[in-house]
């Protein structure tokens, strides 16, 4: 369970740096039925800006604090965008050499030690969330952004449950009759 658990939280990083990096050709038409319009794609900035605004406002962060949180959220995400391009990089290398780095490609064992792998770094990327903002945020305030957290995992894995995607979107697209066809992820189109 905490495999899984780990997995869907390193999965949704990885989704969201992806979306977040992707360019036109990469959005849906809007006008579609069941789809959203597109919203306008935020910088890395804007995005640390809107964490440290959320986090600001339901833990009352004084402003020192909320600009030790921007200055965290903007390094992780800076990081993980030079990750993401680093992915992406030699996906477009293995594409162009004809292989597909993905699962349907990896034997038992590569796919064992790939989940190892993010399950490791997903566990260093949870310690220096912890322990900066353990640096940050006073006992209380630390305890209560623990419980936001948990609910805010507690929500995702519902939305999992009930075949909706992880993070709010219109998930559910790919449940039974969607372009997934059986499966929440497209029918293992990792």
């Amino acid at each position: 369970m905490k495999f899984i658990k780990l997995f869907l939280v390193a999965m949704f990083a990885t989704v969201a740096t992806i979306a977040s990096a992707q360019g036109p050709q990469g959005q849906r038409p809007q006008g579609q039925q069941g789809q959203r319009p597109q919203r306008q794609r935020m910088t890395i900035e804007q995005r640390a800006q809107m964490q440290a605004e959320r986090m600001a406002k339901s833990l009352e962060l004084n402003d020192e604090q909320k600009k030790q949180i921007y200055d965290y959220n903007l390094a992780t995400y800076k990081k993980q965008q030079a990750e993401h391009e680093k992915r992406m990089k030699a996906f477009q290398e293995g594409q162009q050499q004809g292989q597909r780095p993905d699962f349907r490609n990896m034997s038992e064992e590569q796919r064992a030690e790939f989940m190892k792998k993010m399950q490791e770094e997903r566990k260093k990327q949870q310690a220096a969330e912890e322990a900066a903002m353990k640096k940050i945020l006073t006992e209380k305030q630390y305890k209560k952004w623990q419980m936001q957290k948990k609910a805010q995992e507690m929500r995702m894995r519902e939305r999992m449950q009930q075949g909706q995607g992880g993070f709010g979107g219109q998930g559910g697209q790919r449940g039974p009759g969607g372009p997934g066809g059986e499966g929440g992820f497209g029918g293992g189109d990792f």
